[in-house]
């Protein structure tokens, strides 16, 4: 069970939406919903629609920052390391890693309070089935 100072509640998000809503920040982050990146996100997330739709409007009814903040507070420190990785492979996905993906990766590391060797250590990392068992 993850305990976070942001409950469901709060918030209305899982922790699998949680994860839903920071991939369509990602993918959102060039301004533009690239349809290579949308189907890589939905084919790694592996949600169920309502999920991913309750997920979307959150993103759209309110700003980047309450969205990243939202998906740090929802989050334990596992399911954080595994979203940053995701989101760094979701950058690479149409082969641009855009200024804008870039700094999106360091906003959500600041607000996962990652520390640098992991962070400098995703790009090294394989792409990899995520172990989306941390979100249940």
């Amino acid at each position: 069970m993850v305990t976070n100072s942001m409950s469901d509640k709060d918030t209305g998000l899982s922790a699998k939406m949680a994860l839903c809503l920071a991939a369509i920040t990602m993918v959102a982050a060039d301004s533009k919903f690239k349809e290579e990146e949308l189907e890589k996100l939905r084919s790694l997330i592996h949600t169920d629609e309502s999920a991913f739709l309750k997920a979307f409007s959150f993103y759209n009814e309110r700003p980047l920052d309450v969205c990243i903040k939202v998906v740090s507070a929802r989050l334990n420190d596992e399911q954080k390391r595994i979203t940053y990785h995701l989101l760094y492979d979701l950058a690479q996905v149409d082969r641009d890693f855009a200024i804008s993906e870039q700094d999106l990766l360091e906003q959500y590391a600041a607000e996962f309070r990652l520390d640098k060797k992991f962070v400098s250590s995703v790009k090294d990392m394989p792409s990899r089935e995520y172990n989306f068992t941390a979100f249940e």
